[in-house]
């Protein structure tokens, strides 16, 4: 078994393959701070490994990038990072409009007498669908060209797949509200 380990070892480093370790040591957090157009300072750290941490000065939210995922594949690593910053930058952009359209959402149902537990939770996906939608409309029409270009040789499938679970939670929670 050392004799095996040692004879890949050799054939990497004559390869210049790196090692499995060596690249999990080579991808490092990155920390992004920017200014809202509503005045606070948000920050993304991007790394290391699947999750992602977004929000403002010490309140920062982990989350798996699930939606990243889907919607950068076939990307290269510069425009995959490139454009899920920008998405995720999207997402605080976008909190005081996603915030009043989900308060509006939930007034609604509580309005008309109709707020149960099946239904809050229904809402509040529907309404973070609809935050998705924000926030890659933001990525989009941050540079236009650059989105294009970057999807010229992609396939549309995952884009596609995105655009219309997205679209299809939003209008539920739609149904769900309106009487």
């Amino acid at each position: 078994m050392a004799s095996r380990n040692t004879r890949l070892q050799r054939d990497r480093q004559r390869k210049e393959v790196p090692s499995p370790d060596s690249r999990m040591q080579e991808k490092k957090t990155e920390t992004i701070q920017n200014r809202t157009w509503y005045g606070m300072n948000a920050t993304v750290i991007i790394g290391p490994g699947f999750i992602h941490r977004a929000g403002w000065g010490r309140l920062l939210i982990p989350h798996p990038p699930v939606m990243n995922w889907l919607l950068r594949r076939g990307l290269t690593e510069n425009a995959r990072y490139a454009l899920s910053l920008t998405h995720e930058f999207g997402h605080l952009q976008s909190v005081p409009l996603s915030v009043f359209y989900a308060a509006v959402n939930y007034a609604a149902i509580i309005a008309v007498g109709q707020a149960n537990l099946m239904k809050i939770i229904v809402v509040f996906v529907s309404t973070h669908a609809a935050w998705e939608i924000i926030s890659e409309l933001f990525t989009i029409t941050r540079d236009a060209r650059f989105y294009r270009k970057c999807y010229e040789e992609v396939t549309i499938i995952p884009r596609t797949i995105f655009w219309f679970i997205t679209a299809a939670l939003t209008l539920i929670g739609w149904i769900i509200v309106l009487p």
